[in-house]
């Protein structure tokens, strides 16, 4: 081990680290890079910076900053700091630096490191949950150098991390455990493998969000009004936009049905916004604009103050029906799965409802109360549907129950709507699944960080949708639900969708 000045002296910038490195092989000396998150430092870790030292003369370990790591609720239990100095700690490491970018990918590009070192768990492609040891090895060979993959005895962080040092409540740790047990990695992680080969239909609204990020200052002294000072402002795509991206990240293909107003400039950015397999077709409304809900967000702690919302919510004209029941046309046939995803806006009309109820396809429905729509906006306006997904405060509104059992509630709505299953969200609460042979499947919530709640049941009901169709055991689904809802709350906004090899990395993580 080292002294605290030397230690110091090992951990720098990564402006500096790539001085010193650039500096070390101009003295002809052998460049070697390891990289990671090191969350808990193990034996396992030992060994490998020390067969990977024996590769070179320079030992270079970058390490992931805390606000890039997808390793699950409550992680990393220790911080940035915390690891580049434990790891300076170590005679053989000569210099750690943080990285500056999500993987490895650019920070090789800048070292130029001659061995880049990995752990045997990465040298099967197959097993590496992020998926980029491939670009990783490309960037390695591009630069001139090799990859190694080190031999020595392995430990999981993961592992260790969730037997001891979980920060989820006992109740939630609990239930993980008898989970793991029913439920391994490969049936859950293989659960989403199985939706790669789907051609998903969404309909829905098409919503942009706008977060005008902004200081409050008090009241103004001669009127009533709050004044702020503008910092910045961001824009999302959400509503149907958001929950076709979702879908695109795990699915083949998706064609999203929906309505855009006039505004050119509008229609380029949502064009802009959707992932490549994402197919859209709008009908273009004279009548009404594209719903846009901007938000004035303080910026501290992020704390939404007022929204402002440009929509016109009354039903759309009989030529833009006649449009949207074009579009539809063939294609509901020709999809096994339409997911609906109705924010009460005009969009869904009496007929367009009858059309998608009476279609042969796997329907998956969610519909959302907003301030919009508070009390008209309900699920039973559907003949029927296959899946559901509602809050539980939607789930009260649709049948007028302002008090009552959730597992009743649920029941009637499964019965009601001839439903296979109903995702009842309840958010601190966890989630509650309701299956077709009677039974309840409830999941904790696995979020300890909450950054935004806005968009979070939108991309738990666009990958459960297809979970379900796919028939993935009713207790995986709440699994993957309970999972993507913790990414999505510390996601701004719809600012992106939940990323897949993010989405993976967490739940094979919470399962080790």
């Amino acid at each position: 081990m080292m002294a605290t000045n030397s230690v110091d002296r090992k951990v720098c910038a990564f402006a500096e680290l790539q001085d010193r490195v650039t500096s070390a092989r101009a003295e002809g000396k052998r460049i070697v890079l390891c990289h990671g998150v090191f969350d808990l430092i193990h034996p396992g870790h030992v060994l490998h910076f020390k067969a990977a030292r024996q590769h070179g003369d320079l030992l270079v370990v970058t390490v992931t900053p805390d606000q890039f790591v997808n390793k699950g609720p409550g992680r990393p239990v220790f911080n940035q700091r915390l690891r580049t100095e434990t790891i300076a700690a170590f005679e053989f490491v000569d210099y750690v630096a943080l990285n500056l970018w999500p993987t490895a990918v650019e920070t090789i590009e800048r070292l130029r490191p001659d061995v880049y070192v990995k752990g045997s768990e990465y040298a099967d492609p197959a097993r590496d949950l992020t998926g980029m040891i491939l670009a990783e090895e490309r960037m390695v060979q591009a630069v001139g150098g090799a990859i190694v993959f080190t031999t020595e005895e392995t430990f999981s962080s993961s592992s260790l991390i969730n037997r001891y040092f979980s920060s989820l409540p006992t109740p939630t740790n609990e239930y993980l455990r008898g989970f793991r047990q029913r439920h391994g990695a490969e049936e859950v992680l293989g659960a989403l493998r199985t939706l790669s080969d789907l051609d998903v239909l969404v309909v829905g609204e098409a919503i942009l969000d706008e977060y005008c990020y902004c200081v409050p200052l008090g009241k103004a002294p001669k009127d009533t009004m709050i004044a702020t000072r503008y910092v910045s402002e961001d824009r999302f795509a959400g509503g149907s936009l958001a929950v076709a991206n979702h879908l695109a990240g795990v699915c083949r293909s998706v064609t999203l049905v929906t309505c855009l107003g006039t505004d050119d400039a509008q229609a380029d950015f949502v064009r802009s916004k959707l992932s490549a397999n994402v197919t859209l077709l709008a009908a273009r409304t004279t009548d009404r604009p594209t719903i846009v809900k901007r938000r004035y967000v303080e910026t501290t702690f992020l704390a939404k103050l007022f929204e402002v919302q440009s929509l016109e919510d009354r039903p759309i004209q009989p030529k833009t029906e006649r449009e949207i029941v074009e579009a539809l046309g063939d294609r509901l046939a020709k999809h096994d799965l339409v997911v609906v995803t109705d924010f009460g806006h005009g969009v869904f009309t009496e007929e367009i409802r009858k059309l998608l109820c009476s279609s042969t396809a796997f329907l998956a429905v969610n519909t959302q109360t907003n301030s919009a729509n508070l009390g008209f906006n309900s699920v039973t306006k559907y003949q029927r549907a296959d899946y559901v997904c509602l809050h539980e405060g939607e789930l009260k509104l649709a049948l007028r129950a302002q008090y009552g059992d959730v597992r009743d509630l649920a029941t009637r709505i499964r019965a009601e709507l001839a439903a296979g299953s109903v995702m009842v969200t309840r958010g601190p609460n966890g989630s509650m699944l309701f299956t077709e042979d009677g039974a309840v499947h409830e999941t904790p919530a696995l979020s300890l960080r909450v950054v935004d709640r806005t968009g979070a049941g939108d991309a738990l009901f666009a990958l459960t949708a297809p979970c379900v169709f796919r028939g993935a055991a009713p207790e995986v689904v709440g699994f993957v639900a309970n999972c993507v809802g913790a990414l999505a709350v510390e996601i701004i906004g719809n600012r992106e969708p939940v990323a897949p090899a993010a989405l993976k990395k967490f739940m094979a993580h919470l399962l080790m």
